[in-house]
């Protein structure tokens, strides 16, 4: 069945990839999604920076990569930055403040990255109106404003020139820009509880094991029975 209608954008972290495996994502998930995105649109956005997906995910071929929560886009062999001229001045500050409170921090190609923060790390930021923060859980993303997952997939599409059916699946705070781009909207089972309040379909299974099972109703058509329209 060829669904070059429907678009699956799909975020990696506990929703491709499962957290008790590193991360490294299973062989069975890798071939199904390969297999899908041979006939098909499969995009993956991801928070992660290029140099971690090629080891986590090594050998995976999706139609293309939304990284850095949207920030940066690659099609085959072209990379996009989506992001405003500003930013690497505003970057350059960002890290500056950061420094100063002893925070430990890492740049990505785009944005920068806090693992495990408990503060209010936005207090940091209230004077820079072009910068915005994202939550995955208990990590940290400092991006442009407006950057965000959402934002991320609409421009690849734009640059795809797809004007079908987006189905977004996540688990996590910053996949909610990615709901509300999408015209359907679906938790793996291990999905943290607002994601699933927010979707129109939760699946049975965690992680990878629940994007075999959403590519499979998908392949069969069962999809359009469960409320895609």
């Amino acid at each position: 069945m060829n669904l070059t209608d429907i678009l699956v954008a799909s975020d990696y972290d506990r929703t491709i990839s499962d957290e008790k495996d590193s991360f490294v994502i299973n062989n069975a998930v890798r071939e199904k999604i390969n297999k899908f995105s041979k006939n098909n649109y499969f995009v993956v956005v991801t928070g992660r920076e290029r140099r971690f997906i090629d080891r986590l995910a090594y050998g995976l071929e999706p139609t293309g990569w939304v990284l850095e929560n949207g920030a940066l886009i690659m099609i085959n062999d072209k990379v996009y930055y989506n992001i405003p001229k500003s930013w690497p001045k505003l970057r350059f500050e960002i890290g500056k403040r950061l420094s100063a409170e002893r925070l430990n921090f890492t740049y990505g190609e785009v944005i920068i990255y806090l693992n495990n923060v408990s503060n209010n790390i936005c207090d940091l930021f209230s004077d820079l109106y072009e910068v915005s923060v994202e939550w995955n859980r208990s990590d940290v993303m400092i991006m442009p404003k407006g950057v965000n997952k959402g934002n991320g997939i609409k421009k690849f599409a734009e640059i795809l020139g797809f004007k079908g059916r987006i189905i977004a699946v996540g688990d996590s705070q910053n996949d909610v820009s990615l709901f509300k781009a999408a015209d359907f909207k679906v938790a793996v089972n291990n999905a943290l509880k607002e994601i699933k309040e927010m979707a129109d379909l939760v699946l049975n299974k965690d992680d990878g094991q629940g994007i075999i099972e959403l590519l499979d109703y998908i392949e069969s058509g069962e999809i359009y029975k469960l409320g895609l329209s």
